[in-house]
């Protein structure tokens, strides 16, 4: 075999390279202080798979339109981390953040060609499930919504306790925010394109079905008013994108239903009383933090001090997953007890200024906007890809609704999800970019 010859089988080898080593250090990372030996050698293996691609291949990343935005992400995470007054709580933020990373890089390059696209958005779907199973069997579900309460009651409580997660159990919000991606995106898969045979549409449609049933449902028991919001404004905009991809009657339509759809937003707003956005949040004996109560008004009061830490620290945060601790040295609060650790700003956009400043949230808007118009172009370009695309889009819109009151926060174990939602929009602007035609598989 000559030596271009060799050259062509390694690189062919190369993407599955890093898919297995993003494998094999997935647990070390995501569970970084359970042995410090194992996580240092899982980083180690994945500087030389990196340092292995550069050496290989004609470039260190694959050419992407977040490229940009992830060069400064990661500058601002870089930051970040350097100026964290507590490693330990850093620590797994920044491995989460760093697989999170690996799995954008490992799935672009891996999955950029029609015939591994079903094993890639299988692979969200799965991991997804992965983490709404762990998280259902260790939950502390709450008592918001009696007749769900009393559904709630019949089932197991607690058979499994994570690893490095709060002793009083999962919050239910935060299981909510983990599944309500995948809603909108199923619902846009059950009318999705499977390829030629009959047999294999019916086949992935009954999938996409039973696991909508699956995350559909568990977002409901979750009873968190966050998911709920996330997952409406996620089924709107997925509504409002198909109707806008779609012919022009379709288009006319879905402009004359959000108009409307908004106006009767901004009558709520303005015309309801302050006490009906109060009693959306505030449950009688609920418990929505690890530790005890968190009402509307603790909300305002956690915003509060976020701002406080972003006017203080504008440019490199006040240190990654730190802000549970800075608050109390340096920012106290007066609703809520030193003993309730609400672990984060719930904000999403507030809790990444905090974590890796102004330049951090910069990088994280750029990502949002780029990945609607990836979804947007990529639905106009190819009617196949149209519902994954726009069941992305509108996951990501319902992460981000459910992230104003409410967040994974960046480097969280359910964060993954994002990023894994990322690369799937990055591998389908390669498959539909012209210049990429030719090899789609």
């Amino acid at each position: 075999m000559s030596l271009p010859s060799k050259r062509a089988a390694m690189r062919a080898w190369l993407p599955w390279l890093e898919v297995l080593c993003v494998t094999l250090i997935a647990l070390p990372l995501l569970f970084p202080t359970l042995d410090p030996k194992v996580t240092l050698a899982a980083l180690i293996l994945l500087a030389v798979c990196w340092i292995g691609q550069l050496c290989c291949a004609a470039t260190t990343l694959p050419v992407t339109p977040f490229n940009g935005a992830l060069l400064l992400w990661s500058i601002a995470l870089g930051v970040g981390i350097s100026v964290t007054a507590y490693p330990l709580e850093t620590l797994p933020k920044a491995t989460g953040l760093l697989l999170g990373l690996a799995i954008w890089r490992a799935l672009t390059v891996w999955g950029a060609t029609w015939r591994r696209l079903p094993w890639a958005i299988g692979g969200l779907v799965l991991l997804g499930g992965g983490f709404a199973t762990l998280g259902m069997l260790s939950v502390r579900w709450g008592a918001k919504v009696p007749f769900l309460s009393a559904l709630i009651a019949r089932l197991p409580q607690r058979l499994l306790t994570l690893p490095g997660g709060p002793e009083a159990g999962v919050n239910a919000n935060q299981l909510a925010g983990t599944v309500i991606l995948h809603v909108p995106l199923l619902l846009a898969l059950v009318f999705a394109y499977w390829g030629p045979h009959r047999g294999l549409r019916w086949l992935g449609r009954g999938f996409s079905l039973i696991a909508l049933a699956f995350f559909a449902g568990l977002l409901i028991l979750t009873q968190s008013r966050s998911g709920w919001m996330g997952g409406a404004a996620g089924l709107l905009t997925l509504g409002g994108l198909w109707g806008l991809t779609g012919g022009a009657r379709w288009r006319r339509a879905t402009l004359v239903l959000t108009g409307l759809i908004i106006a009767g937003v901004i009558i709520f707003l303005t015309q309801s009383p302050p006490a009906i956005f109060s009693s959306l949040w505030d449950t009688p004996g609920g418990v929505d933090t690890a530790v005890g109560t968190l009402s509307l008004a603790g909300r305002v009061e956690i915003w509060s001090r976020a701002l406080y830490a972003i006017q203080d620290f504008p440019f490199t945060g006040c240190g990654l997953g730190t802000f549970r601790e800075v608050v109390w040295v340096l920012y106290p609060l007066f609703t809520i007890a030193p003993d309730n650790d609400f672990a984060h700003a719930h904000n999403i956009f507030l809790q990444t200024a905090v974590d890796t400043g102004i330049t951090g949230l910069i990088a994280y808007l750029a990502l949002l906007l780029i990945a609607g118009y990836v979804g947007w172009r990529i639905a106009r370009r190819d009617a196949r890809l149209r519902p994954v695309a726009l069941g992305l889009v509108a996951g990501l819109v319902a992460l981000h609704v459910y992230g104003l009151t409410d967040a994974l926060a960046p480097g969280s174990k359910p964060g993954l999800i994002f990023w894994y939602a990322l690369g799937l929009l990055s591998l389908m602007e390669q498959l539909t970019c012209p210049l990429q035609a030719a090899d789609g598989g």
